[in-house]
């Protein structure tokens, strides 16, 4: 198995990002324990596939800067609007992610994810839903494809 090829980083990660849609589609939430294994997962990956304490901690601190930049839009979102527009769940998973992507992949993994999104509410809307202010849509299940389709079309890390 060749760590570097693209189609095994997009699938190594599957069992997780599977299991955080169908949770996040059906109860609204994404579990701190499937973030976490994420986050684990992705580190140990980058370890592997370059020199593995600083490829390790580079991953980590991206991570961690994702979670801040993240937290910092969501906060200042539920701020300016008086509600919250990204779940922490959310941002969390968009940190694990990074830690697979990269800083750098993290624009693609958001276009895809909100995109996708996008085309979701507009298919609601065609199909009779009422999509207005009210209307909730679990992100989960697009960050998860976001992060697929960024591990499958760039390098990791």
């Amino acid at each position: 198995m060749d760590l570097g090829d693209p189609a095994v980083a997009a699938l190594l990660p599957l069992p997780l990002t599977l299991a955080v849609s169908l949770i996040d589609l059906r109860r609204r939430i994404i579990p701190d324990g499937l973030n976490l294994a994420l986050l684990v997962l992705g580190v140990g990956f980058a370890a592997l596939t370059g020199p593995a304490l600083a490829a390790a901690g580079a991953s980590l601190v991206q991570a961690a800067g994702a979670f801040l930049l993240l937290w910092a839009l969501r906060a200042a979102y539920a701020r300016l609007r008086g509600r919250t527009g990204l779940g922490l769940g959310d941002v969390k998973f968009i940190a694990a992610a990074t830690a697979w992507t990269g800083l750098a992949g993290l624009p693609l993994l958001l276009l895809v994810a909100s995109t996708s999104a996008l085309a979701a509410l507009a298919l609601a809307a065609l199909a009779g839903r009422r999509v207005d202010l009210a209307f909730r849509l679990p992100f989960g299940p697009f960050l998860a494809l976001g992060l697929h389709a960024t591990l499958w079309t760039a390098p990791p890390g």
